[in-house]
């Protein structure tokens, strides 16, 4: 029984983490190369460092409702 309670435990709070991700947008290059894989097979994606440059950048010049 014990060991029930630790795996369905472990499971609410990987869940748990992955929503935090998403909310803070730890995962915005998981999510960007799903959707290049999906909608542009056969070519490169960006590397992760420019990922994030590029979406740093464009958060940068359109702010949006952002507090910061």
């Amino acid at each position: 029984m014990t060991t029930t309670v630790l795996t369905r435990l472990r499971g609410t709070v990987r869940a748990a983490w992955q929503i935090v991700r998403g909310v803070v947008g730890e995962n915005a290059y998981e999510r960007y190369l799903a959707h290049h894989r999906q909608n542009h097979p056969g070519e490169a994606p960006l590397g992760e460092r420019e990922f994030w440059r590029r979406h740093v950048d464009s958060q940068d010049a359109r702010p949006g409702s952002r507090c910061c």
